[in-house]
């Protein structure tokens, strides 16, 4: 369905793309300046419009023909994660500039962390290509040490001292593969008595997903007092988990051996990047076997020198923040949507939001349907946004389910799935990924979804 608010495709996107810093097209006011401040032969070529091919119409995604969206699902992979900070983009032109040695690069980029996330005395970072890659390459240098015939051959873990790892049942995941990945075996066990039984000398570590936390029996401190008292290693995976900013040096300094956080979330990095904070010894390990390095099993999960500058520049951005000041201004964008429906019968419900939520920690806004008024449900609404043109309001397959595979031989007795029942008046979203100017679009999208819908 088309979107008619006065705004073409090209007049949206142009709008968007003044409004956040030429996301879509860049602007020549900028690229004159950058070439009255650059020196020549030192840094390089400043940004130019482009005359003719891919890009050249300032929406390389409808060139391509794919709809591009706006964000109301939240910092999930599937849709592309975040959208990077001017600066952020900036900081990645700076990085394209020259070369430089990639292992220097992750060393500095390391004493980078330590100072910005405040880490504690022994620990540094490492910039990945996400979490997964960091699970990857973490695993692996526990498994390797410094011992070239074990780099060799991981994942065949052959002659291995240790090859298990410990997780509590409730912690099991998709991203647990990446354990897997490394050639460990799995452990289940539930309860604390169960997990101390399970150690022996083939325990490797203890895999803890913090945004499951309360899925599980044993805390995370008493996953690393376990640890300690049995000489091996624990992992925690907090990837979502930031916001707040303070569990960036909190998480740490409680003693985990790895700690991981997705840069490409409210970071707001590049969507391929992560950080790992670590012990030193541990973090040098999964350095040695990470790219640039040569057969590796981490030699696919490759950082580029733009891409591991642009994470750093945006973490500095992120921990810098006025975290309440952000929440005002998601609040903003709300009131923007709340005005423009109220005088539908439309009415907005309370915010739900908990600054402690273990993860992916954002205000959630809903809106309640007056059926007295409108002839629409919740759902409709929904599929209608989703199907909103130029640009799409949401995604109806944030889960990827088309590339899910299939089974050629499912269980006979597979139980059925059922779908909690939704509120036929109720519909909501998140905004914390709203660009400036995607506020007013979806305003003005569901004006036109409920004039629509008016009873007579």
């Amino acid at each position: 369905m088309s979107f008619k608010s006065g705004l073409n495709r090209r007049s949206f996107l142009s709008t968007l793309g003044a409004a956040t810093g030429s996301m879509f097209a860049p602007k020549a006011a900028l690229a004159e300046k950058m070439s009255k401040d650059e020196k020549p032969g030192v840094d390089g070529h400043a940004i130019v419009p482009i005359k003719k091919g891919l890009g050249s119409t300032g929406n390389v995604y409808a060139e391509l023909g794919v709809q591009p969206l706006v964000n109301i699902v939240g910092t999930v992979t599937v849709i592309g994660g975040s959208v990077m900070k001017p600066e952020v983009m900036e900081v990645m032109r700076q990085g394209n500039e020259h070369f430089v040695m990639i292992n220097d690069l992750e060393a500095a980029a390391g004493k980078f962390i330590e100072r910005v996330c405040k880490s504690p005395e022994g620990y540094t970072g490492l910039v990945t290509g996400g979490v997964a890659a960091g699970i990857v390459c973490a695993y692996a240098g526990m498994l390797t040490e410094d011992l070239e015939p074990r780099l060799l051959t991981v994942p065949d873990l052959t002659g291995f001292p240790k090859t298990e790892v410990i997780i509590q049942k409730g912690h099991r995941n998709a991203f647990d593969h990446q354990v897997r990945q490394t050639g460990v075996k799995l452990i289940e066990v539930e309860t604390k008595e169960e997990m101390i039984a399970a150690i022996n000398e083939k325990t490797l570590a203890i895999h803890f997903i913090n945004i499951q936390s309360d899925r599980g029996q044993v805390s995370g401190p008493e996953c690393i007092e376990i640890a300690k008292a049995h000489n091996i290693y624990t992992f925690n995976d907090a990837s979502a988990d930031v916001p707040p900013k303070e569990r960036l040096w909190e998480y740490p300094a409680q003693g985990w051996d790895f700690v991981a956080f997705s840069a490409g979330k409210d970071i707001c990095g590049p969507q391929a990047a992560g950080f790992l904070i670590g012990k030193k010894q541990l973090i040098h390990w999964a350095q040695m076997n990470m790219s640039p390095q040569e057969d590796r099993i981490g030699r696919a999960c490759k950082v580029g020198k733009e891409t591991l500058v642009a994470a750093l520049k945006a973490l500095e951005i992120f921990v810098d923040q006025d975290f309440d000041a952000v929440i005002k201004s998601y609040d903003e964008r709300a009131m923007t949507i709340t005005k423009a429906v109220e005088k539908f019968g439309v009415t907005a419900l309370p915010r739900q939001f908990n600054p402690q939520a273990l993860g992916n920690v954002t205000p959630y806004y809903s809106w309640q349907i007056d059926p007295s008024k409108l002839n629409i449900t919740a759902q409709e609404v929904m599929h209608k946004l989703a199907e909103t043109q130029p640009v799409g309001i949401g995604s109806l397959n944030a889960d990827a389910g088309g590339m899910r595979g299939r089974n050629p031989n499912p269980p006979k007795d597979q139980p059925e799935h059922h779908r909690h029942p939704q509120d036929a008046t109720k519909f909501g979203f998140v905004v914390w990924q709203l660009k400036q100017g995607e506020d007013k679009y979806i305003a003005d999208r569901l004006v036109e979804i409920f004039s629509a819908a008016k009873k007579v």
